[in-house]
């Protein structure tokens, strides 16, 4: 008798042990991926934000929900801001995040705003990989421009000068930066980023698309040349 409660005892705790590292299997990465990130927000900006949750990536999109335990996306917080940090498990040298997005759209807004003297306007950038995001040597808005070399530019306006448009300098974001500047004629067309992409993306292919009714001029410029169509 006190054989069979013994095995059973140790048939009780191996089945416990099995679960147990089972669940930590599920766990691991995501705690490891939420630890990571936070100690490279605090090397890279000197801060720890909290974390909401973390999310491992996917292998493709038939996978359903079956996602690599390798790597993922921390959502993270720190005072007011959410952001996104990206974690390699696998090679450390893989980190990205999107803490300057919101940095960066409002230095284009005001640079925007007061170059072409537009009060409505509306500002979209792509930028690094993943889109938005930047690796730990790119801590500034300054240097996004200098060490991005995929940086495209999306400027909603209405009403806009187009004098002002034409004479626009755009040096100072370098060469390689291509900017698409669209004057809408209504102000619901500003925050519609869709749109805008789907414009732009008719115009690069000479196909007509359901934004080409709603501009009134496009401007674009790319390795020091500029474009312009105007109605």
């Amino acid at each position: 008798m006190k054989r069979l409660i013994k095995t059973g005892s140790i048939l009780a705790a191996a089945l416990i042990y099995v679960l147990f590292t089972a669940g930590c299997g599920t766990l691991f990465p995501e705690r490891q991926i939420g630890i990571e990130a936070r100690y490279y927000c605090a090397n890279k900006y000197g801060f720890r934000p909290g974390l909401t949750d973390v999310q491992l990536r996917k292998v493709g999109e038939l996978e359903g929900v079956w996602h690599k335990k390798d790597a993922g996306t921390a959502n993270m917080s720190y005072l007011g801001r959410t952001f996104q940090v990206y974690v390699s498990l696998e090679d450390p040298e893989v980190r990205y995040d999107n803490y300057l997005q919101p940095d960066l759209e409002e230095y284009l807004t005001a640079y925007f705003a007061d170059a072409l003297a537009c009060e409505d306007i509306q500002i979209w950038a792509t930028y690094g990989v993943p889109v938005c995001m930047v690796p730990g040597d790119v801590k500034t808005v300054e240097d996004i421009f200098a060490k991005c070399d995929n940086i495209v530019l999306y400027v909603s306006t209405v009403g806009l000068n187009r004098e002002n448009a034409k004479d626009l300098n755009v040096t100072e974001f370098g060469s390689n930066t291509e900017i698409n500047i669209i004057d809408w004629t209504s102000n619901e067309c500003l925050a519609d980023w869709d749109l805008m992409r789907e414009t732009v993306v008719g115009l690069e292919s000479d196909s007509y698309t359901n934004g080409f009714s709603k501009f009134s001029s496009f401007y674009q410029y790319r390795n020091g040349d500029v474009r312009s169509l105007e109605k």
